[in-house]
């Protein structure tokens, strides 16, 4: 049976908020400033970890969860997910906040030991209508996330838009955007594809 709601999973799955904070943070001294590479190392190995379904789950209630992070901490997730129909259209909204307390991470040879202050945030909406007539996927990664590497430390703001749509142009339909804007005060860019299994 076709479940809309699970085809969300392929895209949402690779997407993570990295940070969220409640206000304007200072920006740190160029010396402690992480470079494209950096920022993206940390971007990618903070986003691994939500998407990894083997993940140790240590704790957590209701719709949060404690997951322990690869090198030592943790990260606590919660999140929200609503969906209304209306017609042939359904509309799902997704809210995750994703809050890392010590959690140390490697990507690219770079290792780093991550906290939120408060959290993170990512927020999404995504349109279904039909049997995936159309397929669209809107939403936002916002936010601040503390990072310590190789004695330097500072603070990475985040402010990515994301946008996706199905792609009917080739053998199957597949889903292509980008999460896209500024990281860590960089212009950086991601690439979102993958394949909606109607099969749910």
């Amino acid at each position: 049976m076709f479940d809309r709601r699970n085809v969300t999973a392929v895209v949402l799955a690779g997407v993570l908020a990295a940070g969220c904070s409640e206000g304007p943070t200072t920006p740190p001294a160029e010396a402690d400033r992480l470079s494209q590479a950096e920022s993206v190392a940390l971007f990618e190995a903070m986003r691994a970890i939500q998407g990894d379904t083997a993940a140790t789950i240590i704790g957590g209630s209701g719709n949060s969860m404690v997951i322990a992070c690869p090198l030592g901490g943790q990260i606590t997730i919660a999140s929200q997910v609503a969906d209304e129909s209306v017609a042939d259209t359904v509309r799902l909204r997704s809210d995750v906040t994703a809050s890392p307390s010590g959690c140390q991470v490697s990507s690219g040879g770079m290792r780093f030991t991550v906290d939120g202050r408060p959290g993170v945030r990512e927020q999404t909406i995504t349109t279904i209508v039909g049997f995936l007539e159309a397929f669209t996927v809107e939403g936002s990664v916002t936010g601040a996330l503390h990072w310590q590497s190789d004695g330097r430390s500072g603070s990475c703001n985040v402010e990515l838009a994301l946008s996706a749509e199905l792609d009917s142009s080739g053998t199957e339909p597949s889903v292509a955007g980008a999460l896209a804007g500024r990281l860590c005060g960089h212009e950086t860019r991601f690439p979102v594809e993958s394949t909606p299994d109607p099969s749910g």
